[in-house]
């Protein structure tokens, strides 16, 4: 014996996995379950990319069986036409211009439970981008100087200076690092397009954290981009170094399904069934399960709306 119901996954504004077993039937009895934390299912930030106005743009989606991914941007399927070229697992776009900016997601077609990656593209005057690190909770930026031997500053870890380039979704946090040493210990300052960088130069201001040479922006919006400079110094000389912030602004699309999901099942009288519900948002989510249930034998009320009982409500 099969049982039969509708389910809907209404996503207000990045998974959501609903489990069922024989629910009830009656609309009072409606009971909203507990948050839960994200599950594996749960779509990771995108990765960035920066292109030049009239450069090739290349998308690789790492999913195993290359025969079978689709593509889409802003949740609209992609086709090879005269600028886009598919080949395998790569997506290939010449003479990228401004209107390729957007959320571009892979995924395996016709594999309701593969996982889908997303790329969020912005053509633009930078080249480059990348995440940048974390300082360590230690203090290995700090050297200490022989106070006899008098030096000029200069650079202890290069490593962490070397993208210059920085491509962030706004929103994000930006840290600049410049670890340096000398004798007498030198002392840092920034600069953002040449001029000195106040802190009421920007809404919120920023933080310096003299211990790792650092500069750190919270939120950063369009207005941030830009090129940071810090100087370092002291009475035996001077360096600096300079890098490039581009701030990605956020993909103004609604939430956008992965294809095939929820998909229909059926189980027997007392057995369980289980519907995923994949979605991408920019935004913080609001996702609700609702189902379609029968009152006094209808499906509608008085006002021609249907009857509906909430099964779920998740936020991620």
């Amino acid at each position: 014996m099969v049982s039969w119901g509708r389910f809907v996954c209404l996503v207000v504004v990045a998974m959501a996995t609903l489990s069922l077993a024989r629910p009830s039937s009656l609309v009072k009895d409606t009971t909203l379950e507990p948050e839960e934390p994200p599950t594996k299912y749960q779509i990771s930030q995108p990765e960035v990319f920066v292109a030049a106005p009239g450069e090739s743009l290349e998308l690789r989606c790492q999913l195993g069986d290359a025969a079978m991914i689709s593509w889409t941007k802003d949740g609209v399927h992609l086709g090879p036409d005269n600028r886009t070229v598919l080949i395998g697992e790569y997506l290939q776009i010449k003479g990228a211009t401004p209107r390729d900016s957007g959320l571009y997601a892979c995924t395996a077609a016709r594999t309701v439970d593969s996982e889908a990656v997303y790329f969020m593209v912005n053509v633009t005057d930078a080249i480059s981008s990348g995440d940048d690190e974390d300082d360590t909770d230690g203090f290995e930026d700090f050297v200490s100087e022989n106070s006899n031997n008098k030096r000029a500053p200069y650079w202890t870890n290069t490593d962490k200076m070397e993208k210059r380039l920085h491509a962030v979704p706004a929103a994000n946090t930006v840290k600049f690092r410049c670890p340096a040493g000398g004798n007498p210990t030198p002392t840092m300052r920034w600069l953002k397009n040449g001029k000195d960088f106040k802190q009421e130069h920007r809404i919120g201001g920023y933080k310096v954290r003299n211990q790792h040479w650092s500069l750190i922006m919270e939120s950063v919006v369009p207005s941030d981009k830009g090129n940071y400079t810090c100087v370092v110094e002291n009475e035996y000389g001077s360096i600096n170094h300079t890098y490039h912030l581009d701030v990605v602004e956020r993909s103004p699309h609604r939430p956008i399904l992965q294809a095939g999901l929820p998909a229909n099942a059926s189980t027997v009288v007392g057995g369980d069934v289980e519907f995923v519900c994949k979605v991408y948002s920019d935004a913080q989510p609001h996702i609700q399960w609702i189902k379609h249930v029968e009152k006094n034998g209808s499906k509608y009320g008085p006002d021609g709306l249907p009857y509906l009982k909430v099964l779920k409500v998740s936020t991620f």
